[in-house]
């Protein structure tokens, strides 16, 4: 079994004959996706980066570049 939060969510979003890795896969996507989730809620959609210059917050592709990851693994598995 895995250690990853997700893996049961994972496993019951792909059919039942889907590799383990591929679960595993998915969720640890699905772990980041929701910790950047959880970053930009707790610290604010804009942060201020080393010279002080307001940027969005850099979990933001964390969390899209994860969200895609997981809709193409659950289209192919």
């Amino acid at each position: 079994m895995s250690s990853t939060k997700n893996f049961k969510k994972a496993r019951a979003s792909l059919y039942s004959s889907t590799s383990d890795i591929v679960v595993e896969m998915l969720a640890i996507q699905m772990d980041r996706a929701e910790e950047a989730h959880r970053r930009i809620e707790e610290e604010g959609i804009v942060v201020r980066d080393l010279k002080g210059s307001v940027i969005p917050h850099p979990a933001i592709k964390i969390e899209i570049d994860a969200d895609k990851i997981i809709s193409d693994l659950i289209k192919k598995h």
